[in-house]
């Protein structure tokens, strides 16, 4: 039986929040994963304050680590994609409200 070290379970966590971050990215559930990305970065704090930190250098934690980069390059491209989704959203938004601007002051500034 293997005892887990305080390092282990927090980045296995780390891991895990990782993983949900991405299927929520993914479905386009962006208030979930906001809550879910302050949850890993409340995560990544514990792990700094860890005054033993071996985890990270053994087989298993390499592998981990490992699997979390690569779910972190996944996770950086759909939040870019979703990032210019919106951009591109709230430019045509604004665009019809420049359009219908001027036009619309005009006809309330006639004597009738």
């Amino acid at each position: 039986m293997t005892i887990e070290t305080k390092d282990a379970i927090l980045w296995k966590k780390f891991y895990t929040l990782t993983k949900e971050m991405h299927r929520f990215i993914k479905k386009n559930d962006v208030d979930m994963f906001f809550s879910l990305l302050q949850q890993r970065m409340d995560l990544q704090k514990m792990l700094e304050d860890i005054p033993n930190k071996t985890y990270h250098q053994t087989d298993d934690g390499r592998e981990l680590l490992t699997k979390i980069n690569m779910m972190n390059v996944k996770i950086k491209a759909l939040s870019q994609s979703w990032l210019i989704r919106m951009r591109n959203r709230n430019n045509k938004v604004r665009s019809y409200d420049y359009m219908a601007g001027p036009a619309m002051g005009n006809i309330f500034n006639k004597k009738l």
